[in-house]
């Protein structure tokens, strides 16, 4: 295996984890502000590194998730709960908020995204399950989206992440039995 490098939105973020990693090595974001030299900091580094993308549970998290998937080829994705990243004062939400359960946890479920797809779902699937398109789907990914560990999602990303991730139909009615 190859070593791993973690991609966090901010210092505090980098912070939590060297308290967990000592020896970790961490590279941030600076939030929505990254600039072109950090996604070329971060696709040269993949050459021999393994990415793990551990980003904020919150529109601007995500919104980094998705640019830095489109940019590199083999990348990790690990994902902890909103609930888990709440600051005290339930104003804030990040990885620098969340326990250490919480972080070890979520980098413990790390997801491999892979290039091709061999899943077997589709949106139809989706809405025979229920998970889009009825009046509880909403809840239904929530759920499903915790078991899995694969973070907050809507009806598109999640048919994304699940694509994405080589899971089946058949991991999906496990879930629900």
């Amino acid at each position: 295996m190859r070593p791993l490098v973690f991609v966090v939105e901010g210092r505090n973020d980098q912070s939590r984890l060297k308290k967990l990693f000592k020896d970790a090595m961490v590279v941030t974001t600076n939030g929505s502000a990254m600039d072109e030299s950090q996604i070329e900091l971060i696709m040269t580094l993949e050459k021999t590194h393994d990415i793990i993308l551990f980003l904020d549970p919150d529109h601007a998290g995500e919104r980094i998730r998705r640019l830095l998937s489109k940019k590199l080829t083999h990348v990790h994705h690990a994902f902890l709960e909103q609930k888990d990243a709440m600051s005290k004062n339930m104003k804030k939400i990040g990885i620098e908020h969340a326990s250490d359960e919480a972080i070890l946890d979520a980098l413990s479920h790390i997801k491999i995204e892979h290039e091709v797809s061999k899943s077997d779902i589709n949106m139809s699937f989706l809405y025979d399950m229920k998970l889009i398109g009825h009046n509880k789907s909403q809840e239904k990914r929530a759920y499903l989206s915790e078991k899995l560990k694969i973070g907050h999602v809507n009806g598109k990303t999640l048919l994304e992440r699940l694509r994405r991730f080589n899971m089946m139909q058949k991991d999906i009615e496990e879930v629900f039995k």
